[in-house]
């Protein structure tokens, strides 16, 4: 795909870096595909590419050092979502190699005490798969979900795969699970069947309930945010590799909730078209939501529209990581660059804490686990990353 510098670009928003050190200190290991939620003033980070290790950090003790947690008792976990509630901090699913097979989404729920800074494992699980692909924030005692990849067709291809395979190794084995993968990007976003069903968890019932249905399509990835009774939905994952521009807010109410579209993010930089985003870290600061980063395959939905199905791999498309920063304009519901991050950036924990967005871990080109943390905030003028 052509690449064109675009002439609206040269009117970003004016962007100051601190030439301090970052007002916070690294995370003791990199952790990307992990989860994290804030309590008070503090904040909980692990799993992921951090295996079975979770983190706490208070943000207003001065000179603060990361204190490890005890071990997550569920294992290493991938893609796992979390939220805190009434002072704990709750923890689904993810996804770890088993006996069964590898990269297995688990459906469970897990809770974390400070008080006792204990484990325990509830009796209770998703309706839906609520991690790998989800995305989770509380509102009111409760913690809704959105989106995330069908338990049953990501597991059954790695099983799939796993049988194929047998105990084949080298070419052997690539060209036994070849007509697996093949089959499976080779179906339509519909028939991924993406969860497009709005779920909530109660903590102090125990309990799951149904907010209502996306009409957008189920999808992964998707950068989301809860300010008031709005539900902001940004972008994500329609398919493996195929990625949406879309944006959409959705109104809570008392029947569940209703939603309509924003406009569609704008190409980023140096770049004809936006393919859309997913892994997206972004949160509400004092110029409203701003969200950065996020990876896709440039060019995917170009092919995908032309019928491609097997649209990121066709051509031999490159997984690009981005830095842009968009901002929405909550009046109009559009959108704008209004600068960029230091690096390309996806797959941390973005949490909104006070008039910033804490930047938590992550990953960069190649898929680097980062460790650092920092803050993002935008007044409407002026864009500062620290």
């Amino acid at each position: 795909m052509k690449l064109t510098k675009v002439a609206l670009f040269t009117t970003f928003a004016a962007v100051a870096f601190t030439a301090q050190a970052a007002s916070y200190p690294e995370l003791p290991v990199g952790i990307k595909s992990g989860t994290g939620a804030l309590i008070g003033d503090t904040v909980y980070v692990g799993l992921g590419s951090g295996g079975d290790k979770f983190f706490s950090l208070n943000l207003k003790e001065k000179d603060a050092k990361w204190t490890e947690l005890p071990a997550f008792p569920g294992g290493s976990r991938n893609q796992p979502v979390s939220a805190a509630v009434d002072g704990k901090l709750y923890v689904f699913g993810g996804m770890q190699n088993t006996d069964v097979a590898a990269n297995q989404i688990i459906n469970d729920v897990h809770v974390y005490d400070p008080a006792t800074q204990m484990w325990t494992k509830l009796q209770t699980r998703s309706p839906r798969s609520a991690s790998v692909g989800a995305s989770a924030a509380a509102k009111d005692g409760k913690i809704y979900f959105f989106g995330g990849v069908n338990q049953e067709i990501w597991n059954g291809l790695f099983q799939d795969v796993k049988a194929a395979v047998g105990t084949k190794e080298g070419d052997e084995k690539k060209a036994a699970e070849k007509p697996v993968f093949d089959a499976y990007f080779n179906m339509s976003h519909k028939d991924f069947l993406f969860n497009a069903d709005v779920l909530s968890y109660n903590p102090a019932t125990n309990t799951w309930h149904n907010e209502g249905h996306f009409p957008y399509y189920g999808r992964a990835g998707a950068a989301i945010a809860i300010k008031g009774d709005k539900f902001l939905v940004v972008n994500g994952e329609l398919k493996a590799g195929l990625r949406t521009d879309e944006t959409s807010l959705g109104t809570i109410g008392k029947d569940g909730i209703t939603w309509k579209q924003l406009g569609k993010l704008p190409a980023p930089k140096g770049y004809e078209k936006q393919d859309g985003i997913a892994g997206a870290m972004g949160g509400y600061t004092k110029g409203g939501y701003i969200v950065t980063g996020g990876a896709n395959f440039p060019g995917a939905k170009a092919n995908y529209e032309k019928g491609i199905m097997d649209a990121h791999r066709t051509g031999g498309l490159k997984k690009t990581f981005h830095n842009a920063v968009y901002s929405l304009d909550e009046k109009k519901g559009t959108w704008k660059v209004v600068g960029e991050y230091p690096i390309n950036i996806a797959s941390g924990v973005a949490l909104t804490y006070g008039d910033k967005v804490l930047m938590i871990g992550g990953e960069t080109d190649g898929g680097k686990p980062l460790t650092e943390v920092k803050t993002m905030s935008f007044d409407g003028k002026t864009l500062i990353v620290e």
